[in-house]
């Protein structure tokens, strides 16, 4: 079970349900809102959500192995 600090929240990977990415490619900017299990919704801010998607994609490498 993978942990990840989002501010003062400490998240299980698994414990995240769906989430939603808004872009912004022109300004550099990336926004995560999280659906975890229980119906809690998070929108993090820019340097949380730069996380998560680093955490998402190291993720997605390792159970497609690639």
């Amino acid at each position: 079970m993978h942990i990840l600090q989002i501010g003062k929240h400490a998240i299980s990977i698994s414990d995240v349900r769906d989430i939603k990415v808004q872009y912004d490619y022109q300004k550099n900017e990336i926004y995560v809102d999280l659906e975890l299990n229980g119906g809690v919704q998070l929108s993090l801010n820019l340097p949380d959500s730069l996380a998560f998607m680093g955490e998402f994609i190291q993720k997605i490498k390792e159970e497609k192995s690639i």
